[in-house]
């Protein structure tokens, strides 16, 4: 009945933050969202440090991928470590689009930055009910959430292009896993220890987000040393090597 109950609660809760999405109005992308503080050109480079901070991405993500790639004896089941390799080598996509959107900020150069946002957040929900609900579940459930983050990404940019623009279903792709995920930690105990190190890295995305809201403001304070969507990316990619530093570092539960 425990398991019941468990499942009962994470379905209702999917189900209201569906509802709540889908009850905002339509959210198009204003043209405003390109200008960022950030606009300095060095070496040819064009809005130099939104550019090349995304290197941190590219590293985190290059990291992770060798590690799961190293270690596939660190996972207990022979398939659970499918939904890992794809979010970081996802979060590799994530850096390389990012630079490219930033080179010349643009409805259609962010559209390939949030596809490989949207794939690395429902990989590492996938990766967490993997880690819960058994490695096959996990493995099957996959596709269908790279499908849906896929298709978040996809409807912005169409429903831009149509003039009628909606980030809900994108919105959507970002609010499940930090919902779910944390929600998951609490509600169903991992086969491995670490459990706290997700919701801290939960804790370093939200701080990106901040960062993001005060973008110029945190560049005026600095005196243009740094923006803070710069800083968003720094932190993201801090939230990114602490699920590396997670797998790194946990053990097997025993067996029940």
């Amino acid at each position: 009945m425990r398991m019941h109950w468990q499942t009962g609660l994470l379905l209702a809760v999917t189900l209201l933050v569906l509802l709540g999405v889908l009850a905002l109005p339509p959210l198009p992308q204003p043209e405003s969202y390109h200008d960022f503080a950030a606009d300095g050109a060095w070496l040819g480079i064009p809005n130099v440090a939104d550019v090349v901070s995304n290197l941190a991405f590219v590293w985190v993500g290059l990291l992770g991928v060798i590690w799961v790639t190293r270690h596939p004896h660190r996972f207990r089941e022979a398939h659970q470590y499918w939904p890992y390799l794809t979010f970081f080598g996802a979060v590799i996509l994530v850096g390389i689009g990012s630079a490219y959107y930033h080179w010349a900020p643009d409805h259609g150069r962010l559209f390939w930055d949030r596809l490989a946002m949207s794939l690395a957040f429902m990989a590492i929900l996938a990766a967490i009910l993997s880690d819960r609900v058994g490695a096959c579940r996990g493995t099957v459930v996959l596709p269908a959430l790279l499908l849906v983050g896929t298709l978040g990404a996809i409807h912005w940019y169409w429903s831009e292009l149509q003039g009628t623009g909606d980030l809900r279903l994108y919105m959507l792709t970002q609010a499940l896993p930090l919902v779910l995920g944390p929600l998951m930690v609490l509600l169903h105990p991992s086969i491995y220890t670490r459990d706290k190190d997700l919701p801290v890295a939960v804790v370093w995305y939200l701080l990106a987000l901040g960062a993001d809201r005060l973008d110029h403001p945190i560049h005026d304070l600095t005196g243009g040393l740094l923006s803070g969507h710069t800083l968003k990316h720094l932190l993201a990619a801090l939230s990114v090597y602490w699920i590396l530093r997670m797998l790194r570092r946990r053990q097997w539960r025993p067996r029940a």
